[in-house]
């Protein structure tokens, strides 16, 4: 188990890196006179600054560059989305941390933990922490995330209006469950729906107030849905669908008591959470003169538009596109480990390629899987075709949507093994024709004709891919990494 770390923590037309005609990091070490930093340790900037540092020790022809993480938080490189399990009581918060203490040390990062940066002078290169302190740098990262969109309702500060983002938000939230508190979660996406079921299921009485016509509307289609909303009736959570909030109600105290709906009813509540998305934090960027949008605009090897600062994560956009996955975001770290250790030249730098997402909801005992395009406008729906299992008497419902002989869309209620597989075959966009017939029943049905033909066609790595020995049920192999470390199919 990883220790954790504690302290006193678009392109548009053009790349932004074509601007500058700056040498890489990595096309000569002794090149680096000052150190990088990265401004954020949560998932991205802890995991960029493991990578370049261990790829930096094991080239021993030159000093390594110094590596400085600065995070805002006091706990440094944790799994943010291990936090619905730790709210649920089913794991500890020690048990989220991507790195141990000695990783950072073992690797010369210095972490400064606790304190914030309150401007960059990109002229100078140079940063100015809340404390005072000034860092120079040679390469500059901003890692800074996101933070849990509030919608500004009548009394929304008051007293018991929470978000779910963060360990303090755990710990407050906890408190009132474990007091039998009664609470709303104000929307039913993927982190309202697991902050509701984790409350719940430490004592307290939850009810998911959703806009839309279902639960999970923007990943699963109407028979998924429904199923899982029967699921969530089930361990006692309620659900109001298509419900429009208009205000908080509060006390004489400024202590929330109850949530009005647009059709004249209050629902009272002791606390609520809203789980209505995320905001990029751009605030530092756009202080400082780099330019943002609604993310800080980088181009696709993470150049931002002021030389020698990159940016990566979920404050990131590109070519208006915003992140908040962690595939996303692994993809942006690997792009500028890239960037900034190995290249003399740029044609070696690996692009960012935005993908089609998948998703898994992280509830104990709900199995949902969602990947690629599963919303058709009418005049797409003549060239899609959909292939569907469901077995009778049994929580399980397969759909996939094909177009030209190619997956697009994938939806897995109660099993959900084949995810990789399908989200595989719709990133690749793999011609499925010659086992379409078998390919609602999985990898392991369709696995000897797909080997011929990556053989032919050298399109699938042989890596990630299910073995025709292996087990219907066992999920496709991939990348080793720790328990602990964030799958890809999951939110950031």
């Amino acid at each position: 188990m990883p220790a954790p770390v504690n302290a006193s923590t678009i392109a548009q037309s053009q790349s932004l890196a074509d601007q500058f005609n700056a040498p890489s990091l990595g096309s000569s070490l002794s090149d680096l006179s000052n150190e990088v930093v990265i401004v954020g340790a949560g998932m991205a900037g802890s995991r960029l600054a493991i990578q370049l540092a261990t790829i930096w020790h094991q080239q021993t022809t030159a000093e390594s560059p110094k590596i400085t993480l600065i995070s805002k938080e006091s706990e440094v490189g944790y799994n943010r989305i291990m936090l619905s399990p730790v709210l649920a009581g089913e794991t500890s918060f020690e048990e989220t941390y991507l790195y141990d203490t000695s990783d950072y040390e073992r690797l010369g990062i210095t972490v400064l933990a606790g304190v914030e940066v309150d401007h960059i002078d990109t002229d100078n290169q140079t940063l100015t922490l809340d404390n005072g302190q000034m860092l120079d740098y040679g390469k500059l990262v901003i890692a800074t995330g996101s933070t849990a969109r509030v919608i500004p309702f009548t009394n929304h500060e008051a007293k018991g209006v929470h978000v779910f983002r963060d360990v303090a938000d755990v710990n407050t939230l906890t408190d009132y469950a474990k007091q039998g508190k009664t609470g709303l979660v104000i929307g039913g996406g993927v982190l309202g729906l697991e902050a509701a079921c984790a409350l719940s299921s430490q004592g307290a009485t939850m009810t998911v107030i959703h806009v839309d016509d279902f639960v999970l509307n923007r990943q699963l289609d109407l028979p998924a849905a429904l199923m899982l909303q029967q699921e969530l009736a089930r361990r006692e959570v309620g659900l109001e669908v298509s419900a429009m909030t208009t205000g908080i109600e509060i006390n004489a105290n400024n202590e929330v008591t109850g949530l009005s709906l647009k059709d004249g009813r209050t629902l009272p509540a002791d606390f609520i959470v809203m789980a209505v998305g995320i905001i990029p934090n751009t605030q530092l960027a756009a202080d400082s003169g780099i330019e943002v949008n609604r993310g800080i605009v980088v181009d696709e090897y993470m150049h931002s538009s002021c030389q020698n600062v990159y940016a990566i994560g979920e404050c990131i956009e590109i070519n208006e596109e915003l992140f908040g996955m962690v595939s996303s975001v692994n993809q942006h770290v690997d792009t500028l480990v890239a960037v900034l250790t190995q290249q003399e030249s740029k044609s070696k730098w690996p692009p960012f390629v935005s993908t089609p997402l998948s998703l898994k909801l992280k509830v104990s005992g709900i199995a949902v899987f969602s990947s690629g395009k599963i919303e058709f406008d009418e005049s797409e729906l003549a060239s899609i075709e959909q292939i569907v299992y469901r077995q009778l008497n049994s929580d399980q419902y397969h759909c996939l949507y094909l177009k030209d002989n190619r997956l697009i869309g994938a939806v897995l209620y109660g099993e959900t093994s084949d995810g990789n597989f399908y989200s595989q075959l719709i990133n690749e966009k793999i011609d499925v024709s010659e086992f379409k017939e078998a390919l609602i029943f999985g990898a392991a049905y369709c696995q000897s004709l797909l080997d011929q033909q990556a053989e032919d066609k050298e399109s699938i790595n042989a890596d990630s891919v299910i073995h025709p020995a292996t087990a219907p049920n066992e999920k496709p192999k991939s990348v080793i990494k720790a328990d602990n470390q964030p799958n890809d199919d999951e939110v950031a």
